[in-house]
């Protein structure tokens, strides 16, 4: 195999190929910023050749969804989301160190197993960051209900500096998700599953909780907790919960621990930890009573010394994608997994769908101001954005931005793969962390960019972006209006320019520029639909807007914003008979 050469990739520089799965490929990178900033980070990509995969899309699209609401010191960080030269992204937390199933086989080897200390601290921190993923709520204070469905070793990582992260949420599942699992499909790793995941029962938080009992069971008896001649063996196991007392492979432990795995590993959901926060308690209570003081450089040390040169480049890895093997997973056309009832999320566009648009949002505190935050849509990825960035909504339509993803156009992209970053790339990149902050800096170093290269479509439009943010929303319709000459077959470009229309006031050309969004059919349909219905309501095509609201709910009923306008609309032409 050729050895890999350095590329661009939009505003990253890929590194190295990590790692290459059945659906994504992983990438050591890095972000490359002026006056020397350079930031490490991992990319997983979905494979060309599956880009085009609807339903795959779709999973990778709601892998970034959960992944993106997770802002916890024990779960790997996601920095970034998006679609670039025909293919998906994400960008995240590049981690020094090795997950379980590597410390398990290197401390067999060495024969230097886990202390009891570790694994309970370990553990602690495992619970920790799923209590927080399990109670995780929306930004109207609603439950999620994420589960994470692959606690397994491969998905559990210790950072050289003794950290611990949760990996890989790439088929965790939240009740507002819009995609369901297949009949016939169970996912995860087979010795890992609680009971009644592997009888394809539907499943809660507690099934988590099960198989975080079973890596504590592994790590403090030292052996596997369900093992067999082949697959089916093993689910039976696991879907009967048999497996040997951790009494009868090791003695003499705390009763408290033995009691926490009883409890944790118990086959009726009911009889379990209810919550994982549960767990912690008796975990931390735990750890007290055996007076015990794990601390995460202790723990580094231990990796140091079962690793060696612990911070090798052979050691610096970075997250384990879900690569399809034989003896992690199992597709079981005998087993079925029901799918589960999902409640309807709901968003911060339905209560902001009673006010009138003309100034209220723009009127708000400027302490109300930073909760809300100003829009971080990521290019393309509007249905991100209404899921997990409800809260930056400001009216009944809304722009999409480019700060999660630069958009040069494949051209351009094929053409400089192998170049390093130019002096107008950096300075968009530092304009494009700037947005937020110090847009009027922000604006200053984009039109200098833009003068070293007046065809960057993506310079174009940030500056579209930092103009609306600064609302000059005329000088954002002449920077989006040259960026979609640059590139006429990007969609996101004309959502912008219809949003930048609508706070200029000319809602004709917004319709008119959305209504040309809808004719490109983005994934993100429903929301071209609603903005357009919108802008037609303003101009008292009352029937248009109505029409429109309807087959953005027949795209996605679970829009719930396109629900609650349609009915105030139906409602309305109701009481006006």
């Amino acid at each position: 195999m050729p050895e890999f050469q350095p590329a661009r990739f939009g505003k990253y520089l890929l590194l190295e190929n990590l790692a290459t799965g059945g659906m994504a490929q992983l990438y050591k990178a890095k972000i490359i910023g002026i006056q020397g900033f350079e930031k490490l980070i991992a990319i997983k990509m979905i494979l060309p050749h599956l880009a085009k995969e609807k339903e795959l899309i779709s999973a990778f699209i709601d892998e970034a969804k959960l992944a993106a609401l997770l802002n916890h010191q024990n779960i790997v960080q996601i920095y970034d989301f998006g679609s670039m030269e025909d293919s998906y992204f994400i960008s995240m937390e590049y981690l020094f160190g090795k997950d379980l199933r590597a410390i398990w086989n290197r401390a067999s080897e060495k024969k230097m197993p886990l202390s009891l200390e570790y694994a309970l601290y370990i553990i602690s921190r495992v619970c920790s960051g799923l209590a927080y993923a399990h109670e995780l709520k929306d930004f109207q204070g609603k439950p999620l209900n994420i589960i994470h469905r692959d606690i397994s070793p491969q998905n559990i990582f210790v950072t050289h500096h003794g950290e611990v992260k949760i990996l890989d949420f790439g088929i965790a599942k939240a009740a507002s998700q819009s995609t369901v699992t297949q009949y016939g499909m169970i996912k995860g790793k087979v010795a890992y599953m609680s009971p009644e995941q592997a009888a394809g029962k539907p499943i809660d938080q507690r099934s988590d909780i099960f198989s975080t009992g079973i890596l504590l069971y592994e790590l403090v008896t030292n052996s596997k907790m369900f093992t067999g001649e082949n697959t089916i063996q093993i689910l039976t196991k696991v879907r009967d919960a048999e497996y040997r007392s951790p009494r009868s492979i090791v003695d003499g432990l705390h009763p408290k621990v033995y009691g926490i795995l009883d409890r944790a590993l118990t086959k009726e959901p009911e009889q379990r930890y209810q919550s994982c926060s549960e767990m912690l308690a008796d975990l931390e209570e735990c750890i007290v009573e055996l007076v015990l003081r794990p601390t995460s450089s202790r723990l580094a040390q231990y990796m140091k010394a079962l690793f060696e040169n612990g911070m090798t480049a052979e050691d610096q890895i970075t997250l384990e994608m879900s690569v399809s093997r034989e003896d992690e997973g199992v597709e079981a056309e005998s087993v079925q997994e029901a799918p589960s009832e999902e409640p309807k999320a709901t968003s911060e566009s339905e209560q902001l769908l009673e006010e009138e648009h003309q100034g209220k949002a723009e009127e708000k505190s400027e302490d109300k101001r930073k909760k809300k935050s100003w829009p971080k849509y990521a290019a393309f990825a509007v249905v991100i954005a209404l899921a997990i960035l409800a809260s930056v909504i400001w009216q009944k339509w809304r722009p999409v931005t480019a700060q999660s993803v630069s958009h040069p156009n494949t051209a351009q992209v094929a053409e400089k793969a192998k170049e390093a970053p130019t002096k107008a790339e950096m300075l968009q990149i530092e304009a494009s962390n700037l947005v937020n902050k110090d847009p009027k800096k922000a604006r200053s170093l984009l039109l200098e960019a833009i003068k070293l290269d007046p065809e960057s479509v993506h310079a174009y439009f940030e500056l579209g972006l930092t103009c609306v943010k600064l609302k000059d929303y005329q000088k954002a319709i002449e920077s989006y209006s040259k960026a979609a000459e640059l590139d006429p077959k990007f969609p996101d470009i004309y959502f912008n320019l219809g949003f930048a229309y609508a706070m200029n006031k000319d809602y004709a050309k917004a319709e008119e520029m959305y209504s040309r969004v809808v004719k490109m059919g983005p994934l993100y349909l429903d929301e071209a639909l609603f903005n357009l219905a919108a802008v037609q309501e303003k101009q008292g095509k009352r029937g248009e807007c109505i029409s429109n609201l309807e087959k953005a709910q027949t795209i996605n009923p679970k829009n719930e914003a396109v629900r609650k306008y349609l009915d105030r609309l139906k409602g309305g032409v109701k009481k006006n008979k």
